[in-house]
């Protein structure tokens, strides 16, 4: 317990509905983790928010949670540097003290659907390096609606930021993003690796919004006194940019031929790299850039964790509970569970329902329902990807509830895929970690 301190470096998970924080020494072996949760709030159907203040109390708990658990294992560690990761697209808006000027608009939120179905009647040279169909919960197409909807809020901001950048900003007083959260926007070149700013200026966005884009492994900056003191951490170890939460799990996963990648959270993810990208938007998948020069293809699945924790509620169960549930041989006549609590990205007419019930079913037959209709969910897109040319022949299983052996063994037998666990169900703090190792 004493002696020379354990050097390490932290990988921040700016989650959905949570922050994740791993201790870690630079070879990787894991020190210490923590967790810590923040509301999703819902101000009206189809909308998704999160105070960004709630995010920064999250951080600051699990940080210190974190840091106490690495010192009982390892004695005293000093922490040398950090990286965050985080939930992708979203908008964050912020004035010139980087002070959030609104709550942060999710991923999950639909208020811009018709924004995002303009992006139709752009020329196509415009959209053809974009990589990816429109989808609401994207950033170009929400600050499309910010103009239209709140105009005065947009003219007070100085940036326009995603989820992590905003984090990073508030850890260094420097702004910027990297290409893997960039190329999620529908405002990004594809092909330039840049800001489209012609699309910008076409959608009469304000170029200056957005941030100077960065290398994933580059240093934004020392982290400053004030969030130094406030997390228990040296002032002015290096802070690397970082990563989108998916491309961070995939530098940690590190695929093989072969291999896809499926990581469950409250949304989940499909994803396998691609080497020779088709820019072409596909119909029913992703591209995004991943950590380095590459890219990967991503199947995305919105009704994953939010849905079944919406179920996990209703019937005040324990996660446990719900995903026992999945030991129990199927019934005949069981009810059916769709899933779709919040549309689907490319199902915007989708909605959730238990249907074939009868006087026999119980609490445990709707709860195995739910089990079953969001692993049908995820072998569609699943299908999405083979359609895009991917046939993987096993995956690289990542994120909550997957030690569970029962859930792990039902998604194993619906996608007829052989699972291999990660070493870790922490992917993307763990590959943050690895980023700020590497700085």
């Amino acid at each position: 317990m004493h002696g020379h301190p354990q050097a390490a470096v932290l990988g921040i998970d700016l989650g959905t509905s949570g922050v994740k924080v791993l201790a870690a020494c630079g070879d990787g072996r894991v020190l210490g983790r923590a967790a810590a949760a923040y509301q999703v709030r819902v101000p009206a159907a189809g909308r998704a928010e999160t105070e960004p203040e709630d995010w920064w109390a999250a951080t600051r708990t699990a940080v210190h949670a974190a840091l106490a658990e690495a010192a009982a294992d390892a004695g005293r560690v000093t922490v040398t540097g950090l990286a965050v990761a985080g939930q992708m697209h979203g908008v964050v808006l912020v004035d010139d003290r980087g002070a959030a000027l609104r709550p942060a608009i999710l991923w999950l939120d639909q208020r811009a659907a018709a924004e995002a179905a303009g992006y139709a009647d752009l020329p196509c040279d415009y959209t053809a390096v974009l990589g990816n169909r429109p989808s609401p919960g994207m950033a170009g197409p929400m600050l499309c609606w910010l103009a239209a909807h709140e105009p005065h809020t947009l003219r007070a901001s100085w940036w326009a930021l995603q989820p992590k950048d905003w984090l990073r900003l508030r850890l260094t007083g420097r702004v910027a993003t990297d290409p893997t959260d960039a190329s999620g926007t529908l405002l990004f070149d594809l092909d330039r690796d840049d800001w489209a700013v012609d699309l910008v200026k076409l959608l009469g966005l304000p170029r200056e919004l957005l941030p100077p884009v960065l290398p994933s492994t580059a240093v934004a900056g020392p982290l400053l006194s004030g969030p130094a003191a406030d997390l228990g951490l040296p002032q002015g170890i290096p802070v690397t940019v970082g990563a989108a939460g998916t491309a961070a799990a995939l530098h940690a996963a590190r695929l093989s031929e072969g291999q896809a990648m499926l990581t469950l959270g409250s949304g989940a993810q499909w994803a396998v790299n691609e080497t020779n990208p088709d820019l072409r938007p596909a119909d029913t998948t992703n591209l995004f850039r991943a950590v380095g020069d590459a890219c990967y293809r991503a199947a995305p699945v919105q009704n994953v964790g939010v849905t079944l924790n919406w179920v996990r509620n209703l019937f005040g169960a324990t996660w446990d509970e719900l995903y026992d549930t999945a030991a129990r041989p199927s019934r005949r006549a069981a009810p059916v569970f769709d899933p779709c609590l919040t549309p689907e990205r490319w199902q915007h007419g989708a909605t959730a329902a238990w249907t074939g019930l009868n006087l026999a079913h119980d609490r445990e037959d709707l709860m195995r329902a739910a089990l079953d209709g969001v692993a049908t969910l995820l072998r569609q897109r699943l299908d999405d990807l083979r359609d895009a040319g991917h046939h993987p022949a096993q995956a690289i299983l990542g994120g909550a509830g997957t030690t569970h052996r029962a859930w792990r063994t039902l998604l194993e037998e619906t996608l007829a895929l052989p699972l291999t666990p990660a070493p870790t169900t922490w992917l993307t703090p763990a590959g943050a970690a690895r980023l700020a190792a590497a700085t």
